[in-house]
């Protein structure tokens, strides 16, 4: 299933993904990332501008995900999944600006 393919386990996220090269070529790769532990963030502080780079730099990479995926299919399917990257790509220019003003 490719990119449908999620296991779960507690504080773990695991996401395995099967692309297509431009060649046809199938490859597959997987990434995880957890959420062990309480959150605490000082506003401003290092760690938090470290958490908002991350977030901003995987939501860039799913949105890349999601429009390799939306190219593999038409109509209805390929419009909601576009409109799915355009999500990300609000939510990435906030995260940019947010950024942004934390540095200053």
């Amino acid at each position: 299933m490719g990119h449908f393919d999620h296991s779960h386990a507690h504080g773990e996220h695991v996401h395995e993904h099967t692309h297509t090269d431009e060649n046809g070529q199938a490859y597959t790769h997987t990434h995880a990332h957890t959420h062990e532990g309480e959150h605490h963030h000082d506003h401003g502080g290092a760690q938090t501008l470290a958490v908002l780079q991350y977030m901003l730099e995987h939501n860039i990479h799913h949105a890349k995900e999601l429009s390799d995926i939306a190219q593999q299919f038409d109509g209805e399917a390929q419009h909601q999944l576009l409109h799915a990257v355009e999500s990300f790509d609000q939510a990435n220019g906030y995260l940019s600006a947010a950024l942004e003003e934390l540095k200053k």
